[in-house]
């Protein structure tokens, strides 16, 4: 009779504890955990890393091509807009030959410096994944730079592959970057064990 009594305390706490701790978990907003280890994990795994890092450089590459144009632009606006004297030379070359390779430095310089502005697009429109993806990165160089072979080992016939390891795009391509510097330190050294590709 009294562990019957006890039992059937027992139990009705349990019903309010739980009741309690549902009602409570169903006002707590579910997206609250998942912002939260966003906010205090903002490292990412190695896949997301190389992902991010082929998405960045296409951002790189398509931005060279209208900064391109637009010195080119620039360039052409500029010199179409001087006046040119066919009497007189500019270091014994044409006045035409002169604006026209200005113009056309001024296209390569903007190609040049595409890339660099595509960066900072990237970074401007992904703020929050480009503080992650220098930190990654930053641990990314060092991985190279413990891993890469020594450049005393080059020479004419063997010389040293991906110093900085930039065609590296996924952790299949880390493997075969590791794998080409360990073939170089071991015909730097005249252990040639490995097998050429």
């Amino acid at each position: 009779m009294l562990f019957g009594a006890f039992a059937n305390t027992t139990s009705h706490s349990l019903v309010r504890f739980s009741r309690a701790t549902i009602l409570g978990a169903a006002q707590r907003p579910l997206h609250t955990t998942r912002t939260l280890l966003q906010k205090t994990d903002p490292n990412l795994n190695w896949d997301e890393f190389f992902k991010l890092r082929r998405q960045r450089r296409l951002w790189e590459r398509l931005a060279a091509l209208p900064c391109a144009l637009l010195g080119l632009g620039a360039g052409a606006a500029v010199f179409a807009s001087l006046p040119v004297n066919p009497q007189q030379t500019f270091m014994g070359l044409d006045p035409l030959i002169v604006f026209g390779g200005a113009t056309m430095f001024c296209g390569v310089l903007g190609f040049v410096v595409g890339p660099s502005v595509g960066r900072v697009w990237y970074r401007i429109g992904n703020s929050e994944l480009a503080r992650s993806l220098d930190a990654k990165e930053a641990a990314f160089f060092k991985h190279v730079k413990a891993n890469r072979s020594d450049p005393n080992f080059s020479s004419a016939s063997n010389p040293l592959p991906d110093f900085y390891g930039e065609k590296i795009n996924s952790l299949e391509g880390y493997r075969r970057w590791l794998r080409k510097q360990r073939e170089h330190e071991r015909k730097g050294t005249f252990k040639l064990g490995g097998k050429k590709k």
